[in-house]
């Protein structure tokens, strides 16, 4: 018997053959049986999730009309929200000497501060016509007085108002509480805006100054008549090129600085703030019609017209390529160093 260890070798690899390692395909075959099974639930079944739930009842959806309605209607806090922005942003541009009626006001005006049928630019004439007779004038609404109504795709606001301000034409420092009634339309625009009630009225008389200002023209919220082409007047918003201060604003601020005379009273008196103007860049470009719509007084809205009137000639707006009358507000700031 020939025992020599390579025989022995021989023998025991006959006994036992060695067999591949399958554990690894296995492995792949069952990887890829779960993503195909994956896949089929993710593409046509709606809750893959649900195969693992118990069967619940099916929700029946009524179809009421009346109800999508009301669903898809503001409701009342959200209506309030609404209406206290949008009288909180119409009361900032104001108190920011910018009124620009077609963005608060619908075409024609049912009542405007009780007038009748007012059409923008008779608005516009109106509005500033009366702070030219209200110097000083702050005014604070009452937002928890805000109450409403909705009928006929309308709403009907009314709410309370503290309002302060100098009458110079006849020296009296006025103020009240006044209750507004504003309506808007659905686009979003006023229709009307009046007072409906008043209280707590005061009227004081002011003794005159050393200084006294000249009266302001009265007031006199008359029709006047279409002016002629020649002599029509735009707004900033209506003309093409908006006139402008020879040099920019840059050259605008520089002249002001250097020649305005700050008033003594003013100084005196620490008084700061900005005074608004109103006035018309001429075909020519010369100013014209300078008035004070909201001042601070001591003195400050006199040297604020007479800079203004002092101007040298602007480049006028135009519309089309010609030159234009043009209406344009503007604030002049009063800070001491």
């Amino acid at each position: 018997m020939d025992l020599t260890p390579e025989n022995n070798n021989n023998k025991e690899s006959e006994k036992d053959p060695v067999r591949s390692d399958r554990s690894l395909w296995y492995f792949a075959t069952g990887l890829g049986v779960v993503i195909l099974i994956m896949g089929y639930l993710t593409l046509f079944v709606d809750d893959p999730w649900s195969i693992f739930s118990k069967e619940k009842t099916p929700v029946t959806v009524i179809d009421d009309n009346s109800l999508l309605d009301q669903s898809a209607s503001m409701s009342d806090e959200e209506v309030r929200a609404s209406l206290v922005k949008f009288i909180e942003a119409f009361y900032h541009d104001q108190r920011r000497g910018y009124f620009d009626p077609p963005s608060y006001f619908a075409p024609l005006t049912e009542t405007f501060y009780n007038y009748h049928n007012l059409n923008y630019t008779r608005l516009k004439d109106i509005y500033w016509k009366r702070m030219a007779q209200m110097s000083n004038f702050s005014r604070t609404w009452v937002v928890s007085s805000l109450d409403f109504s909705r009928a006929d795709s309308k709403i009907t606001a009314t709410y309370w108002a503290k309002e302060r301000y100098f009458r110079p034409s006849v020296r009296q420092q006025y103020s009240a509480d006044l209750k507004y009634e504003i309506i808007i339309n659905a686009e979003g625009k006023i229709e009307s805006l009046t007072v409906i009630e008043t209280k707590n009225e005061s009227v004081v008389q002011l003794a005159p100054d050393t200084v006294s200002n000249h009266p302001e023209e009265a007031f006199t919220p008359d029709i006047e008549a279409e002016p002629s082409a020649e002599n029509k007047m735009y707004d900033m918003g209506q003309v093409d090129v908006e006139p402008e201060f020879n040099g920019g604003q840059k050259e605008f601020t520089r002249y002001v600085s250097s020649n305005l005379k700050y008033p003594a009273a003013a100084r005196q008196n620490n008084v700061q703030g900005k005074v608004y103007l109103s006035f018309v860049v001429e075909k020519d470009g010369s100013i014209s019609d300078v008035k004070v719509r909201q001042g601070i007084g001591s003195g400050c809205d006199e040297e604020a017209v007479r800079i203004l009137q002092s101007s040298p000639n602007w480049k006028p707006g135009s519309i089309k390529g010609s030159p234009v009358r043009t209406y344009c507000t503007l604030p002049l700031n009063f800070q001491l160093q």
